[in-house]
């Protein structure tokens, strides 16, 4: 008999394989992957050597967290997805938005998200513990995965995008920059 943990992880297996395949659908120009590895630090050692170098592959345990979702175009991470089933917690929330500040720190221009399938709505607790989350949804089915979480993605890619072509710029001058809170009441 499978215990409660099991259960909740073999649930979000399934809602991760069917957001990644209606994603992956909707945005044919990006990569849409489950459980790849990010690096969320990298150390310069006293010779001036660093810990990560360009070719190699993030290593869950070695300076990189696995992701749930991760939307990339051309390699470049755009958008990471932490996903829970059902429900969730304060120590979810707490947990999960010190990930996404750790993957900022190393890539600034990456889009963070809280997903929580098979839920109506996210509840207090959600906006009293989060610290880095650039969006957060709630999802109650499979309709609302194209309805809802289609389009919060194609914002949340051009934010990133834009951000990047800003990060490849050798100098960078700014009038404006906003981030906007935009909520449902569910």
């Amino acid at each position: 008999m499978a215990t409660n943990g099991a259960k909740r992880q073999d649930t979000e297996r399934r809602a991760a394989l069917l957001m990644q395949e209606s994603l992956a659908s909707s945005l044919p120009e990006c990569s849409v992957k489950i459980g790849e590895n990010l690096l969320y630090k990298i150390e310069v050692d006293p010779s001036g050597k660093v810990s990560h170098g360009q070719d190699d592959i993030p290593t869950r345990g070695q300076y990189a967290f696995q992701t749930d979702v991760l939307i990339s175009k051309k390699d470049v991470p755009l958008v990471v997805i932490e996903l829970k089933a059902t429900s969730f917690s304060s120590h979810d929330v707490v947990l999960y938005s010190a990930k996404a500040a750790k993957h900022k720190s190393i890539y600034p221009y990456i889009r963070y998200g809280f997903v929580v399938f098979g839920s109506e709505a996210l509840g207090r607790r959600f906006l009293i513990h989060n610290e880095a989350f650039d969006f957060a949804l709630a999802v109650p089915d499979a309709e609302a995965i194209k309805s809802d979480l289609h389009p919060l993605l194609r914002r949340q890619i051009r934010s990133a995008e834009k951000l990047v072509k800003l990060m490849a710029r050798d100098k960078i001058q700014l009038r404006r920059y906003e981030e906007n809170v935009d909520i449902d009441n569910a």
